[in-house]
């Protein structure tokens, strides 16, 4: 079996190019490596694909809580099928009673995968090929805008000490959807505008986890043999300095200081959006525009979004970043992130939604509590 591993993970807009640049690295490693294209949209079947701005946070615009559930078994599903491609190659066995088992999504990653199938051609015994070659490189071709998303595959990477690195493929939005719309199954174009403004690029200098990463600026480079060599490049580092493993005897220790963080988590959201809703009333009392029955009306409805909000965390429905990425408490002001919610409270519509950086905590708290506002206009002050 290969052993020299590396989990590539390529991110962007839909119609950024990633499937076209997974194929072009396929070809261009010709006979040196395996390649394992693993593509997102080939293995979800199109009926369960939301198309939806708000598909990460778990519900659809409909309400279809079944159809979400679905599409987050079928991404969980691939997750283990890559799972069980890495302890293969690793020679390990299969790990047992598995709950992310789809028998059509794992005859279709088989087909997809296409074990070591080398320049796009196929031709003799995959699992041959398999064997002969010393390196394998499997691709996740997914738009992965979240940085939570991409670190689900660093942790396998860190579990199995192999190699990981990121492609992020930099792309204007209208680029973007001209490319979708010339697709035989485009994403709608709201999910494309909505994804631009919750993108998370890799971010090295923040997350240590994310050294091994290449922005792809296909506006400014002009010759692409030279980014796939650059690729290429990233990709043979990331092989020879594998993520180092956690070693075994500090994994309670570690489950530990998790379930404390987390816990911290939730206080800390409690405390900001406590504020956000003072800061929200102040405002309203001070415009003098709402009578005490409206003002009543207004905190309620601003409370009822703060105790959906802490049930979602608590039961993981939203993507939180990296508990490593966590940013200071509360209050600790730092550039580029908003310290008050003095922005809030000036809602004028509810699809001006101003995009917020999220570099902490608070600030991941403060985009969900403004967007939460924005879908229910009752929540304004004016």
């Amino acid at each position: 079996m290969a052993s020299r591993l590396c989990l590539l993970v390529l991110s962007g807009l839909p119609g950024s190019g990633k499937t076209s640049l997974a194929r072009k690295l396929q070809e261009s490693w010709q006979s040196e490596v395996a390649v394992v294209h693993v593509c997102y949209d080939e293995l979800i079947p199109e009926d369960l694909k939301l198309e939806r701005p708000e598909e990460d946070e778990g519900e659809d615009r409909n309400g279809d809580q079944q159809a979400v559930s679905l599409w987050k078994q079928h991404r969980r599903a691939i997750h283990h099928n890559v799972e069980k491609l890495l302890r293969k190659s690793k020679s390990l066995p299969e790990e047992e009673n598995s709950t992310d088992v789809l028998p059509d999504l794992d005859a279709k990653f088989l087909k997809c995968a296409k074990f070591a199938e080398r320049n796009g051609r196929g031709g003799g015994d995959n699992n041959a090929d398999l064997e002969r070659q010393s390196s394998l490189v499997v691709i996740i071709d997914d738009n992965m805008y979240y940085r939570s998303m991409r670190y689900h595959y660093y942790q396998l990477a860190r579990k199995y000490t192999i190699g990981f690195c990121e492609v992020f493929l930099h792309c204007d939005v209208e680029t973007a959807l001209k490319r979708n719309m010339e697709r035989q199954s485009p994403v709608a174009r709201e999910t494309v505008v909505a994804m631009a403004t919750k993108i998370e690029p890799p971010n090295p200098n923040r997350h240590s986890w994310e050294v091994m990463s290449f922005n792809y600026e296909q506006a400014t480079t002009t010759d692409e043999e030279t980014a796939l060599e650059e690729i290429r490049e990233l990709v043979a580092v990331a092989i020879a300095n594998p993520v180092l493993a956690i070693p075994e005897e500090n994994m309670e220790e570690k489950e530990q200081s998790r379930l404390i963080c987390s816990m911290n988590v939730l206080h800390q959201a409690d405390q900001i959006l406590r504020k956000c809703i003072s800061d929200v009333m102040g405002s309203a009392k001070a415009d003098n525009r709402m009578g005490k029955a409206e003002l009543k009306i207004l905190g309620r409805q601003l409370n009822k979004i703060r105790a959906e909000l802490l049930d979602d965390l608590k039961h993981q429905k939203l993507q939180l970043p990296p508990i490593e990425s966590v940013g200071p408490q509360p209050g600790a002001e730092q550039e580029g992130d908003m310290s008050s919610c003095s922005s809030l409270t000036d809602l004028d519509s509810p699809t001006e939604v101003e995009v917020i950086e999220v570099k902490t905590l608070e600030g991941y708290i403060l985009r969900l509590f403004r967007e939460r506002r924005a879908a229910n206009p009752g929540t304004k002050s004016t």
